[in-house]
């Protein structure tokens, strides 16, 4: 839990930084939309911030009065508390925003999983993206989750050998998008919302409730793709 929340929190570059109420508004929606919990109590939350390294509110009884009455964005049953779905919308939208995933990649006419013009040089590469083609057509959600994760590593290992030194595809990332040698400007920005598959990927693996849909899984194609078209070395 404590790697899902960190990870949930590192898609914002300033959630540190926001106001309590709104850190309390995400922490509720990881828990209660991402996890599917339905609702949490003020003890989880709490707990969260604990796992998020963050600080808890002192005043966060006060906090999520103020939400439920007055705020209008949480709902709140005998201490267990949930948000109103235009919460729950607003921020899906923000997250979709922040990742550039505002729309699923039809491009060009081709499926997702297919690049136009360019010869995957890596075999195992060009294996997985056929068999991840399959398994979205065939509607195999968690599989294309799993998949994407595993093509997204391997692409990245193959840019530096400084990349595939680190373990772990979170580190991976954080070291592409810090060293702006490796990838344009554009595609940097894109790097962002990889941090959003690796999640989508370990979930399928290893979470044992959370069962992926295509949306989950359509929200992480954007960038996908975009990394893809860009390296040369696979």
């Amino acid at each position: 839990m404590k790697l899902r929340v960190g990870e949930f929190v590192d898609l914002y570059e300033d959630f540190a930084e926001r106001g309590p109420s709104e850190q309390i508004v995400r922490l509720i929606y990881f828990h209660t939309v991402l996890e599917q919990r339905e609702t949490i109590s003020k003890d989880q939350i709490a707990r969260l911030f604990d796992f998020a390294e963050l600080p808890c509110p002192k005043n966060l009884p006060q906090l999520l009065s103020y939400l439920h009455r007055e705020g209008k964005k949480l709902l709140n049953k005998k201490g267990e508390f949930g948000l109103y779905r235009s919460v729950r919308k607003t921020i899906e939208q923000e997250l979709s925003a922040i990742q550039g995933l505002d729309s699923a990649p039809m491009l060009d006419g081709a499926g997702p999983f297919e690049f136009s013009g360019k010869t995957f040089t890596d075999a195992k590469v060009d294996a997985l993206l056929g068999e991840t083609k399959r398994c979205y057509r065939h509607q195999c959600w968690n599989a294309s989750g799993i998949l994407i994760r595993i093509i997204i590593e391997r692409t990245l290992d193959s840019v530096d050998a400084r990349v595939a030194a680190i373990e772990g595809l979170k580190g991976k990332i954080n070291f592409c998008l810090a060293e702006q040698s490796l990838f344009s400007k554009t595609v940097r920005e894109g790097l962002k919302g990889l941090h959003a598959a690796k999640i989508i990927g370990d979930i399928a693996a290893h979470h044992s409730r959370i069962l992926l849909e295509k949306s989950d899984v359509d929200i992480t194609l954007v960038p996908f793709r975009m990394l893809l078209k860009e390296v040369k070395t696979i």
